[in-house]
């Protein structure tokens, strides 16, 4: 059904792969295209392009076209790199893949993949220690024949059309409620949205490139004086070595102590993950994380420049349960040490625009579950001190300024009791008494009732039919053999149509052609000609506010628009942390040059 629906509707499909030299992990390149084969489902016509032949369509009206692929953000970034316009439809598998089996089958490198996706269809196809091999031929092999490379690109393309012909029969017969129509439009929106995403990967983020080789060329002198200054107040270390028994000791002064993970052996685990969440909500860990992400490595962590001289490293679209990029934490600015976001800066004669939704998970939890009284809150000036003066916790004309503690408190409990964590874990990650957690939780639960009924509907109705999904067709499965997590379930609605809603918004922004170079959660990062700040800081707001619209049933989420006419400032303290680390590294006795890439 699916399928016939797509040929009434298009004059070709075509079946692509490509195949490509890029090292974007450690280097930040861009793809060099080696060739790209295409097979046309109605005419089943094969064209193999290569040399001069790369930078051309098969012939076909493009508008008219659909193009399907597995990952398409490799592909759009192979036709991006080669001056081809980026088609309008796509059908991307991989995408459509997780859609059927995100939380069916076990996750892992690779598990969805196109190999293991044929074997689970019972395709034929060649094994994946061959694949891996024919792609290190083609990555380190300059000899290896074009004709070979041709050949593998073909059998990928043929593989990829009976996965194709075999995922369609599997979506039909899983989403029996839904019509071919709707599967379709949610398809062409994500398989484009994939595609987009290539599109913010090859424009890269433009950065300070004299201060960033300023900073990497003296890293081991760096690591040695930071360590000596963050010791002088947390004293973690001995002899510049990190200390276990000194690290406890602090966790243990923080008052963090039973909440903090342990090794199976027992002690406090030190990874970066576990370092960085409580990085958010404590600043003595916060501090700590920015001294061990200099001292653990061997480079400045963060950025991987290109040669071109901007910060390039993969976004990973659909990367997480609920549909949000997960960007790796060494090699993305926006997720790294906050002080290094000073790095980050336009281009001359630039100036970046940095928009985020004000509020966008309270506003999506709002306008969803249509609760009236979050709705008028959401609408105030401030909701934390709001709710808190209509608790009777504040008195009436309070203000962040004059109660910072008690708007700090709603706030972190009425986002933490939207995705249900319990009272405890806020009692000491807000260091007050649990009955004080309680409090502010009920309060937050009366107020705010009609929402936790429409979560706790849609978590029931999950449970029984077995997923998740947004309006737009984005899911997660509940596998009867896990362990449910109750708060992965209250998350998911909230973070997932966030996700949708940064999808719209970057295709919208990408369509009038603006340069999209980072997207950070609920914001997005533009840059603009500084005479053109003005239009496009209009543009921008108009169409994150509209793609607000499409995810919550005509409502608007505002939008907050921050320029950067020079580099990245941070929030005072983290700013603070920056600039001791540049006094260091700009002491008299230590040399100090910076490299423009």
């Amino acid at each position: 059904m699916i399928l016939e629906v797509l040929k009434e509707n298009f004059d070709e499909i075509f079946f692509v792969d490509t195949e490509f030299r890029q090292d974007l992990k450690d280097k930040g390149e861009r793809p060099s295209v080696v060739c790209a084969v295409y097979k046309g489902l109605k005419s089943q016509q094969v064209f193999k392009h290569y040399g001069d032949d790369l930078n051309k369509l098969p012939p076909c009206k493009a508008k008219r076209s659909l193009f399907v692929a597995y990952n398409v953000v490799a592909e759009a970034a192979c036709f991006k790199n080669l001056g081809i316009t980026i088609p309008q439809n796509w059908w991307d598998c991989f995408i459509e893949n997780k859609k059927l089996y995100l939380g069916r089958i076990s996750g892992g490198k690779g598990a969805y993949g196109l190999i293991r996706t044929a074997k689970r269809y019972g395709i034929e196809c060649m094994s994946e220690d061959r694949k891996q091999w024919e792609i290190e031929q083609i990555l380190h092999n300059p000899e290896h024949p074009i004709g070979d490379i041709l050949n593998y690109c073909l059998q990928d393309v043929l593989t990829l059309e009976k996965v194709f012909y075999a995922q369609l029969k599997d979506i039909e017969e899983t989403f029996t409620n839904k019509g071919p129509r709707e599967i379709i439009q949610h398809a062409l929106f994500h398989g484009l949205s994939m595609a987009y995403t290539a599109v913010v990967e090859h424009n890269g983020i433009p950065i300070d490139n004299f201060l960033y080789g300023e900073i990497s060329n003296n890293f081991p002198m760096a690591k040695e004086k930071i360590v000596e200054d963050i010791n002088s107040r947390l004293d973690v270390y001995d002899n510049g070595v990190f200390s276990q028994k000194k690290f406890k000791a602090l966790v243990a002064r923080l008052d963090l102590l039973d909440r903090w993970p342990c090794t199976p052996s027992g002690q406090l685990s030190t990874t970066e993950k576990v370092i960085y969440k409580f990085a958010q909500e404590n600043e003595t860990i916060s501090e700590l994380y920015f001294c061990k992400e200099f001292v653990d490595s061997q480079k400045l962590k963060g950025f991987i420049v290109g040669p071109d001289g901007r910060a390039r490293t993969g976004l990973n679209m659909f990367g997480t349960n609920t549909g949000r990029t997960n960007q790796s934490t060494s090699r993305y600015p926006f997720n790294t040490a906050k002080p290094m976001r000073n790095i980050v800066k336009p281009n001359d004669d630039c100036a970046l625009i940095s928009a985020d939704w004000k509020g966008q998970e309270i506003a999506i939890a709002a306008y969803l579950s249509n609760d009236h009284k979050m709705i008028s809150d959401y609408r105030t000036e401030d909701i934390y001190m709001t709710i808190a003066i209509k608790s009777g916790a504040a008195p009436k004309g309070a203000i962040k300024a004059s109660h910072p503690v008690i708007r700090n408190n709603y706030k972190v409990v009425l986002l933490a009791t939207l995705y249900g964590q319990g009272a405890k874990s806020l009692a000491a990650q807000l260091d007050i008494s649990i009955d004080e957690a309680v409090k502010i939780q009920q309060d937050i639960k009366n107020r705010f009732c009609i929402y936790f009924e429409w979560i706790d509907s849609l978590v029931n109705r999950a449970m029984v039919r077995g997923y998740m999904s947004t309006k737009f067709g984005w899911r997660y499965w509940i596998s009867k053999e896990d362990k449910i997590n109750p708060r992965s379930l209250f998350n998911f609605p909230i973070q997932a149509h966030g996700s949708e809603m940064l999808r719209l918004a970057l295709i919208g922004l990408v369509k009038e052609d603006i340069e999209v170079n980072a997207l950070i959660h609920d914001g997005i990062i533009v840059q603009c000609k500084s005479n053109k700040f003005h239009d496009t800081e209009k543009k921008v707001s108009q169409i994150m506010e509209n793609a607000s619209r499409l995810v919550m049933d005509g409502n608007v989420c505002p939008v907050d628009i921050t320029p950067i006419k020079s580099n990245f400032k941070q929030d005072k303290e983290e700013q603070i942390k920056f600039e001791r680390m540049m006094t260091i590294i700009r002491h008299p006795s230590n040399k100090s040059t910076g490299v423009v890439a």
